[in-house]
């Protein structure tokens, strides 16, 4: 009996953390990377020109953000900010609608009332569920400033939520930290 009631509290727990788990929304992290670049040879990166506000225009929060994390994990992996800088880094933020559509089987019965006909069965109904989201990507780039070589492309795609939103620099955060891990040393 104390098996079965172990038993039964290791398959509540794998449960509850499967369903706490899986409501976390984590970003998918991509990296691409040339094979001939040696990160090793850069000691310092700056911001793309195309990065700064022309006169017209202002820096977001959101842009902000994303500079500041970048600027943090930079330096984790120990270069150095310059205004002559060998390595550029750029980065792009694409948010836009989806819609996603899963097809699942469905247990279905049709009863007929006419004479010599019952219950009916095994008739495969397929149920589709239509979900709209909205998914945001970030793209940041590392490019040699003397040659114009793109080195290394880390790239993040997730659902936006409220949530996203209401903890904006912490997601920002998160994300550019997941996409560095992948930052070749």
């Amino acid at each position: 009996m104390n098996n079965i009631q172990n038993i039964f509290q290791i398959v509540l727990l794998m449960f509850l953390s499967t369903i706490l788990f899986g409501c976390q929304s984590v970003p998918r992290i991509h990296s691409i990377v040339d094979k001939a670049a040696q990160f090793d040879g850069y000691a310092t990166y700056g911001f793309h020109p195309t990065l700064l506000p022309k006169k017209d225009e202002y820096d977001s929060l959101s842009y902000r953000y994303i500079k500041s994390a970048i600027h943090n994990e930079m330096l984790n992996k120990g270069y150095k900010y310059a205004l002559e800088p060998e390595l550029w880094v750029n980065f792009n933020v694409y948010v836009k609608d989806k819609i996603k559509i899963n097809s699942a089987p469905s247990a279905s019965f049709y009863y007929n009332y006419r004479q010599g006909y019952d219950v009916w069965g095994d008739y495969p109904i397929f149920e589709e569920r239509v979900t709209q989201y909205i998914e945001g990507t970030l793209n940041i780039d590392l490019i040699d400033n003397k040659t114009n070589r793109l080195l290394w492309e880390g790239i993040a795609v997730g659902r936006v939520s409220e949530n996203t939103y209401d903890n904006l620099e912490a997601k920002i955060n998160e994300a550019v930290a997941l996409i560095f891990i992948h930052l070749p040393n």
